[in-house]
């Protein structure tokens, strides 16, 4: 036998290194599952503190920042408190791009902006 047949390195392997669109897709999706995290519980005081910077928002118009959960992520949001729905327990927040309905019990943080 040849000795160049012998000795041809990592060619022996090179057919097995496919790397399919769903393998990408899948590596995405758990490195995302990985990131999430669980819904945030908040005390009586730090929701408090969030309804009146809510109303004061909504009173005055003033801009807040708007920390909140959706699907296992944190998203970030500036805005107008424009309505306060306390039967489905949501705010809808006017932002320059288009209003966003966010729910209560999602809500991580509220700062004045």
């Amino acid at each position: 036998m040849s000795q160049q047949y012998l000795h041809r390195g990592n060619l022996l392997w090179e057919s097995s290194r496919m790397f399919l669109p769903e393998h990408k897709e899948a590596l995405l999706e758990r490195r995302l599952d990985l990131q999430k995290v669980g819904k945030p519980e908040l005390d009586e005081q730090e929701l408090e503190e969030i309804g009146i910077i809510v109303t004061d928002s909504l009173k005055h118009e003033l801009d807040v920042q708007i920390i909140y959960w959706e699907d296992g992520l944190f998203h970030e949001l500036i805005g107008i408190v424009d309505r306060i729905d306390w039967q489905c327990k949501k705010i809808k927040i006017r932002t320059e791009d288009m209003p966003t309905y966010i729910d209560i019990d999602c809500l991580k943080s509220v700062i004045r902006a």
